[in-house]
């Protein structure tokens, strides 16, 4: 709080954007370098971290080739661009804040050579440079001008290796990093520095603001979170004027007969030998950790908790969001995602301050550097990483799933319309075809009546036919409309006594089984949650169908009973009649579907597709199976 309002009163309004670009040379170790992933390290890049934190203005921190950085900078590409000498000719077109660190720079030569001290002693020689270097201003004023010009000081100092350039000048921080790192420090020496220079930053001519709002942010960050920043980078490497210095000393000692100072430096010695074995076997397990972290096949972002600019990615988020490595971090979730309300920077704040409470998963709509939007399903939780508290951010690609899930909720609504459409048809068409159809059969029975023996035996047969057909046609638009029924009526599921629901079934169907002789037993039966009058319905057209495809030889038995099958009752309707084939089995339950002629077994094939459909409803199924002995069993499950 006491940064932000020191901010608020010395910074313009003006300046407060919520964020800025920062380009700077990318090959200047310690202070901006790339590791082995292509992620930027680094002092500078700790540091405009912790200027964003102070500042809450998020920085997309763009490390490229110096001379691409002074391009893009100079075309209004970027707000402010680091790692920048001051010198005449900058000060005409640049702004600058004040210098924050000082930087030799020296020439070095192939340590075959001798005489090299200052510019005037380069004369002849073909200079190695980096691209859009100071360097090449000052030599140049001083009528050197035969230049090899390289993208990065990593570049020069290959050549340098290879024997393509036997002089170059380069500041001494990279120099002493690359020419270590290649294996090349006893193969060139140094001159004395040809200039001292200074870092700064620095923004366009006039750009007043921008300059002010940078040198405030920077302003507020302490001495001592300033050292801990350099002391990371900087260290205190066990040099080769370390070991010269121990050696030296430790004649010394020798001569002077110290032999307990001489046990003390040995000790000093092996305590530094531990300390760089672990430091390798940190970088090893580090390396090894980067390995696992890249291949893993989820997008894996780790956030700052107060401004929730990206600090590090793995291989798999620069792929899923399309930016190259390196240029998601300074990126905050607004920038990859839709943007729209529930999908903007504040939502994904309001989840990074969430995660306080426990680890959080939900479903977020991202973006990709192309404006392609997709569905991604993020989890995330607060973790410790560098000795900090972060947010850390798995996601994964779930468009697939989504657009599964939509097209299958689709189809359902679809399917839902169509089969609300064919009832509300089948019922319509049903109870409309009714009263003509009650006409055609009252005035066939009716001439049937009148004119039976009256006219020759043709006209009698054909109005026999008529009038069955009628009425046949008269029973299958009931039994449709019955069957068109079964999702309405309003009726509600309650707990139903299966006895009560068994014996009005059995009332129903008194005539039929007197005339049949059946006999219908069943055990005591559950209390089931049900539509009373559907489980009746369920019961008659079962115990009937039994009843109906009995067996000549033999009078027909039903017998109902019921078992607890986990959370629900089976209920079986066996029978001795005549059964069936196993081959049709499944057609039983199809409507309209008869595996008997009419002659030999009235009927419109329309009970079982009923007792199907109440059954559906309840959430339950129906199937037959053969009787141990002979006939069949019908099973059914119902909850309760």
């Amino acid at each position: 709080m006491a940064v932000a309002l020191l901010l608020s009163q010395a910074a313009p309004a003006s300046a407060d954007p919520s964020s800025i670009t920062v380009v700077l040379d990318d090959n200047y170790p310690p202070y901006i370098f790339r590791d082995e992933m292509g992620e930027l390290q680094g002092i500078l890049k700790d540091g405009w971290a912790l200027w964003s934190s102070r500042t809450g203005v998020a920085v997309r921190l763009e490390g490229l080739d110096w001379g691409e950085a002074l391009r893009r900078f100079n075309a209004g590409e970027a707000d402010v661009i680091d790692t920048i000498f001051r010198t005449e000719a900058r000060e005409k077109i640049y702004d600058f804040s004040a210098p924050y660190a000082t930087i030799d720079v020296p020439i070095f030569f192939n340590a075959e050579l001798s005489g090299i001290s200052d510019a005037a002693t380069l004369h002849g020689f073909t200079v190695g440079v980096k691209d859009g270097d100071a360097c090449i201003d000052f030599l140049g004023a001083r009528h050197i001008d035969s230049f090899r010009r390289f993208g990065s000081y990593e570049a020069l100092v290959e050549a340098a290796g290879r024997g393509e350039v036997k002089v170059f000048c380069i500041d001494k921080p990279p120099a002493a990093y690359f020419l270590m790192k290649k294996g090349l420090d006893d193969r060139f020496r140094a001159s004395p520095p040809l200039y001292t220079g200074r870092f700064h930053r620095a923004v366009l001519k006039g750009n007043d603001d921008m300059r002010q709002l940078v040198e405030h942010g920077f302003a507020v960050i302490s001495t001592a979170e300033w050292r801990t920043i350099e002391e990371r980078w900087l260290g205190q490497a066990f040099s080769r004027l370390e070991a010269e210095e121990l050696r030296n000393t430790a004649r010394a000692v020798v001569m002077g007969g110290g032999l307990l100072a001489l046990a003390l430096l040995a000790w000093v010695w092996a305590l530094r030998r531990q300390v760089a074995a672990r430091t390798q076997a940190l970088a090893a397990s580090e390396k090894r950790f980067r390995t696992i972290f890249d291949d893993i096949n989820d997008a894996i972002f780790i956030h700052d908790v107060d401004s929730g600019a990206i600090l590090m990615t793995n291989r798999r988020a620069s792929e899923m969001y399309g930016w190259e490595a390196g240029k998601l971090r300074g990126l905050t979730t607004g920038d990859l995602s839709e943007g729209g309300p529930l999908y903007g920077q504040a939502e994904a704040m309001q989840w990074i301050r969430r995660s306080v409470e426990g680890p959080q998963v939900f479903e977020w709509h991202a973006r990709h550097k192309s404006g392609r939007l997709f569905w991604v399903e993020v989890a995330l939780r607060r973790a410790a990483i560098d000795h900090g508290e972060r947010v850390l951010v798995v996601v994964r690609d779930i468009s697939d799933r989504k657009e599964a899930a939509e097209a299958l909720n689709h189809s359902i609504a679809a399917l839902t319309r169509s089969n609300a459409d064919l009832e509300r048809f089948a019922y319509a068409a049903s109870h409309d075809l009714r009263e003509p159809l009650n006409t055609v059969v009252r005035y066939s029975q009716l001439i049937e009546h009148r004119y039976a023996g009256r006219l020759d035996a043709d006209a009698d047969e054909f109005i026999g036919f008529m009038v069955r057909g009628a009425k046949q046609m008269l029973r299958l638009v009931g039994g449709l409309l019955e069957f068109s029924r079964i999702e309405g009526g309003g009726r509600q599921f309650t707990a139903v006594d299966a006895n009560r629901a068994l014996a009005i079934a059995l009332d129903n169907l008194s005539d039929v089984i007197q005339t049949s002789g059946a006999k219908v037993t069943a055990d005591h039966l559950p209390t089931v949650t049900v539509d009373e009058v559907q489980l009746a319905q369920l019961l008659q057209n079962l115990i009937g169908n039994a009843i109906k495809y009995r067996s000549p030889d033999r009078a027909p038995v039903v017998t109902v009973s019921a078992e607890r099958t986990s959370d629900r009752w089976e209920f079986r309707v066996a029978d001795n009649g005549i059964g069936i084939d196993p081959d049709y089995r499944d057609q039983v339950f199809v409507i309209f579907k008869r595996l008997h002629t009419k002659h030999a077994i009235p009927g419109e094939g329309i009970g079982l597709a009923l007792c199907q459909r109440i059954v559906e409803r309840h959430g339950g199924r129906i199937w037959v199976e053969a009787a141990p002995v002979e006939g069949t069993v019908f099973h059914f499950t119902l909850g309760g």
